[in-house]
């Protein structure tokens, strides 16, 4: 079963049109310090640069005009708050709670639950959660794969039956497959169509986890279907052109489809879309069996051997495969708990504040300083171009400049010899250097961007040029080089947030994740105490 926040925010997005990958949103959720408040809902979409609003408004119906079409609401029920999704159809109102079960209810209704707390999302050009790439890449390869399995279809067998037959067996295991992650508890986009919305007659999870879904030993109705698919499956291409034997199982199984539908109707009481379409699908495949007419005829024991051999092969791989989905499922679950222990921004501020303070002043220095100016939170990067770890700590420094550019102050800091002028790292420093203090931060940034990203030397002078005050940015080098001499650092990378060492047991990339508590914090701790706030 899906998380209950990320449920959602998920419809939440859908509602508003804006593209997410579903798993990268819910991992992010899930492993946000302040999870489950409404603050990690806050706090993940400024994550992924999505604009939204949280706020207190008044509880009238000129308010509820003003908010969009959909947005998140916090209402109250028998003295219990909870979040949910509000859509507006005219004058009435559809509330999707967190199990996605839909509700629709008049303007008067929803304001008496209704408690001011909204969070509202607006979808921009720039917004995209996530990269799609490897999605794609899964579609074309199932597309191709796909088109190849028909042509193969088609050159092997004239009959129209075996080859729809086959198909819908392939059907039929892909349906499996997605029941047995949305069994697990896992997402899929199947799975996401049929049931994500639950209302009083459709709950695939109720069905899936009931007692009845139980069969043997452990195994349950999901695992007998992307058995019986597989082996059904393997049994028809390997007896293409006439798989009589394919089809006399189809018609042996259609009992049990009958029990599935009974249990549904008159037990749980619930539809799961998903067995409805295995129910579907054997259903097409007997009646494909009885058009043909081929069943239950010809069966010789050769047949009964291969059938064993694949059902036992099916069994014994199903009985390795399954527990290794279960386990990265695990492996997932303390993924998310290990990373929103080392997001607690309490603990890295402890960290933080274990080292010893730097100042971290150069008189008279000409250094490159991006962002903002002003800003009280300074973050000093110790780097080298020539230095293979410096690169990755130059595109989390970026990430971080493309999202508070006017929350924070980067100062970037050479330690590079430059006694011998000549040098490549001296040359290309030194022309960083001149490029900032001439062309500004913009043209800087790119020319570093292209440096830390592995171009040549040769082809960046091209681009970049030489500097021509070469003596008056080789003083600013030894400036810096010295200063890093002074303060014992001798390796790069090395961050300074206001003037203390980034902890080792955290990675670079987390610090994105604390700009805005380092701010708050900061804002905190020079905003003055009135004295009735000492006296309390």
């Amino acid at each position: 079963m899906k998380d209950s926040l990320v449920n959602l925010v998920q419809t939440l997005l859908n509602k508003n049109k804006i593209s997410f990958d579903q798993e990268e949103l819910a991992f992010q959720i899930q492993s946000h310090p302040s999870y489950p408040s409404l603050h990690s809902i806050t706090g993940v979409l400024d994550h992924f640069n999505i604009e939204n609003i949280a706020a207190q408004v008044p509880v009238d119906s000129s308010t509820l005009e003003q908010l969009p079409n959909c947005f998140l609401a916090q209402v109250s029920s028998n003295n219990v708050k909870s979040l949910v999704t509000i859509e507006k159809k005219g004058k009435s109102y559809l509330v999707y709670d967190s199990e996605k079960k839909k509700e629709n209810t008049s303007e008067s209704e929803f304001l008496k639950k209704f408690t001011g707390v909204v969070v509202a999302v607006e979808k921009t050009d720039t917004t995209l959660i996530g990269s799609k790439s490897n999605k794609n890449r899964q579609y074309i390869g199932f597309g191709l794969l796909g088109v190849l399995t028909i042509f193969l279809l088609l050159r092997n067998t004239d009959s129209i039956y075996n080859t729809t037959f086959l198909l819908l067996s392939i059907l039929g295991l892909i349906i499996s497959v997605a029941i047995v992650k949305q069994d697990l508890g896992l997402q899929t986009s199947i799975g996401d169509a049929f049931c994500s919305e639950t209302d009083d007659k459709k709950d695939c999870d109720v069905v899936l986890n009931s007692k009845g879904a139980k069969i043997l030993g452990g195994y349950k109705l999901s695992d007998f279907s992307i058995l019986f698919f597989s082996i059904i499956t393997v049994l028809t291409l390997i007896q293409i052109t006439n798989p009589v034997l394919s089809y006399s199982i189809s018609l042996l199984v259609v009992p049990i489809t009958l029990y599935s539908l009974y249990y549904q109707h008159n037990v749980v009481k619930k539809w799961c879309l998903l067995c409805l379409s295995i129910v579907g699908v054997l259903w097409l495949q007997a009646l494909i069996s009885l058009l043909a007419n081929t069943y239950f005829i010809s069966i010789e024991l050769t047949d009964i051997v291969v059938l064993g051999v694949i059902g036992v092969s099916s069994l014994l791989g199903w009985s390795y495969i399954k527990p290794i989905i279960a386990e990265v499922k695990d492996l997932r679950e303390e993924k998310i708990a290990g990373v929103k222990f080392r997001r607690n921004f309490a603990l890295f501020e402890r960290m933080l504040n274990k080292s010893p303070g730097l100042d971290t002043r150069i008189n008279e220095s000409q250094e490159i300083v991006l962002g903002s100016l002003t800003s009280d939170l300074e973050i000093v990067v110790i780097t080298n171009p020539f230095c293979g770890h410096c690169r990755p700590v130059h595109k989390h420094i970026e990430e971080i400049l493309n999202r508070y550019e006017n929350d924070v102050k980067v100062i970037i800091r050479f330690n590079v010899n430059a006694q011998n002028t000549q040098s490549e790292v001296a040359s290309i420093t030194s022309r960083l250097l001149e490029v900032y203090n001439i062309k500004g931060e913009k043209k800087c940034m790119k020319a570093m961007t292209d440096i830390y990203g592995g171009e040549k030397p040769d082809t960046w002078y091209k681009k970049w040029g030489n500097c021509q005050e070469k003596e008056k940015y080789t003083l600013e080098l030894k400036k810096q080089h010295n200063w890093c001499m002074k303060n014992a650092i001798n390796f790069t990378p090395k961050v300074l947030i206001n003037g203390q060492s980034f902890p080792t047991e955290y990675k670079l990339s987390d610090l994105i994740f604390f700009i805005e508590d380092l701010k708050e914090s900061i804002r905190y701790s020079t905003t003055p105490v009135t004295e009735e706030q000492a006296i309390l």
